[in-house]
């Protein structure tokens, strides 16, 4: 007796263990072979077992709406009209564009379900993850689609559900595209925070039926400044002066001794006239050796060139000066959406 009481806490535990391995999509698999088996009552719990997952191991919201019309189907097929449509229902929130495969529901359930999306007055949202746009002139677009053609109010609200900018008022068939340039009702530039695009679903009497919240997180900036060209590398524009000094030096010091060091060239003070000639005779001889070299001469393409780089520099500097000048003064959004969420009177 304790043997097979044991065994049967170990199988239960060995269950409890494979249970909280599983996944919602691992028990929607089963759920299908069940369903295509006609158990119709194992394929009804798997269903709801795996629709209840939270967290990572959550249907993803295409394989929840699936979930859900293999949930009709199968209510359904169990005579619970009740139950199917309340399934139905719920699909239509998780999905207002939602479709049946015929190929894989029968006729009957398909029917049931498009009669409820019908009567069932919601929409979603799709926008693009992040949109960065000049706030008045460009906009953020959030397409909606509708499960039905109804009546929809459609505003940039504030986290305290306070409206920002009112966008749209009128009917939505299929679907309808909003624009929100970014303004508020006075013209303003929406501040940094958190805002949602607010559609309303009304009713053919005008009654609120049906809210969808799509998140946005708004983020004012400028653009970043580019940095200046550096100064252009110029070419030297005349001759260098160093070679005809070399020239001209040595032949300068030697004149200048041979006057002043009369022991040298002359030896006495008789031979000054002969020191005189011979000194500026050497002098003479280096200056013409000095313009020999052309010192300082001009050169006339290295000019042109270093005209022609400053040229293309100052316009360069002048073009980035000015377009940071632009980026400094222009404002620009930065809009992250996030998730839609549809809440009905009764909550989420």
């Amino acid at each position: 007796m304790k043997r097979t009481l044991l065994l049967v806490l170990l199988a239960s535990l060995g269950v409890t263990a494979l249970a909280a391995a599983q996944s919602g999509t691992d028990l929607m698999r089963q759920a299908v072979r069940a369903y295509q088996d006609l158990d119709l009552d194992v394929a009804a719990g798997l269903i709801r077992r795996a629709i209840a997952f939270e967290g990572s191991a959550a249907l993803k919201r295409p394989e929840r709406a699936t979930a859900l019309m293999y949930l009709t189907t199968v209510e359904l097929l169990r005579s619970r009209p009740d139950s199917a449509r309340a399934a139905a229902r719920r699909l239509v929130l998780v999905d207002p564009r939602y479709r049946p495969d015929p190929l894989v529901f029968p006729p009957q359930a398909i029917t049931l379900f498009t009669g409820v999306r019908r009567v069932t007055p919601a929409v979603t949202a799709i926008a693009a993850a992040d949109t960065e746009f000049h706030p008045g002139a460009e906009a953020v677009t959030v397409r909606l689609y509708a499960s039905t053609f109804h009546g929809v109010r459609a505003a940039v609200t504030r986290e305290n559900g306070r409206t920002l900018r009112a966008l749209y008022v009128g009917p939505i068939g299929d679907s309808l595209d909003l624009r929100w340039d970014g303004l508020d009702s006075a013209g303003a530039i929406a501040a940094r925070g958190r805002y949602a695009l607010t559609v309303i679903s009304t009713d053919s009497a005008g009654r609120v039926v049906r809210e969808l919240r799509l998140p946005l997180e708004v983020a004012p900036f400028t653009r970043d400044t580019q940095a200046l060209p550096p100064p252009p590398q110029l070419k030297p524009e005349h001759t260098p002066t160093s070679p005809a000094l070399r020239a001209l030096a040595p032949g300068v010091l030697a004149g200048v001794g041979a006057v002043v060091l009369p022991s040298v060239v002359a030896g006495g003070e008789e031979h000054s006239s002969g020191r005189l000639v011979v000194g500026g005779a050497v002098t003479l001889a280096s200056v013409v050796a000095f313009f020999s070299h052309h010192p300082n001469r001009a050169i006339p393409e290295n000019i042109a060139a270093n005209r022609q780089a400053r040229d293309t520099w100052t316009s360069e500097r002048t073009r980035i000066l000015a377009d940071n000048a632009r980026r400094r003064g222009e404002s620009r959004l930065h809009v992250k959406s996030g998730d839609p969420v549809i809440i009905t009177p009764e909550g989420p």
